[in-house]
C-alpha cells in the first residue's frame, strides 16, 4: 500500500485524468475540423465556410448546414475521443472513479 494520503492520491488521479481527457478533447477537435473541412469539400467542392469575409459568398443553407454537420461531427468525435481516453486510462488506474464514469456516462 501506498504512504501517501489518500486525498493526496485522488487529487494526483484526479489531476491526471483532467490532463488525460483535455488531451483527448484536444486533438478530437482537430481531427473533427480536418474530417468536416474535408468531407465539405468533397461534397460541395468548396473550401468550408470559415472565414468570416467568405461568408457572404454562401447561402444561408450551406451555412446552417455546415454549422449542423460541423457541431454534429465534433460532438460524436469528442465523445468517441474521451471515451477511448477513458478505457486507456482505466486499464492503467483501475482505481479511478473518473475514467469508469466517463465510459458508463
Amino acid at each position: 500500500m501506498s504512504d501517501q494520503d489518500p486525498a493526496q492520491i485522488d487529487q494526483t488521479t484526479d489531476f491526471m485524468w483532467k490532463a488525460t481527457a483535455a488531451v483527448a478533447t484536444l486533438a478530437s477537435g482537430f481531427v473533427a475540423e480536418k474530417v468536416v473541412a474535408l468531407g465539405w469539400r468533397a461534397i460541395s467542392g468548396r473550401p468550408a465556410p470559415r472565414e468570416e469575409d467568405q461568408l457572404l459568398n454562401y447561402k444561408l443553407a450551406e451555412i446552417v448546414t455546415f454549422a449542423i454537420i460541423s457541431g454534429a461531427t465534433v460532438t460524436l468525435v469528442r465523445e468517441l475521443g474521451l471515451r477511448q481516453a477513458a478505457k486507456w486510462y482505466s486499464a492503467r488506474r483501475p482505481d479511478s472513479p473518473y475514467a469508469v464514469r466517463a465510459i458508463s456516462a
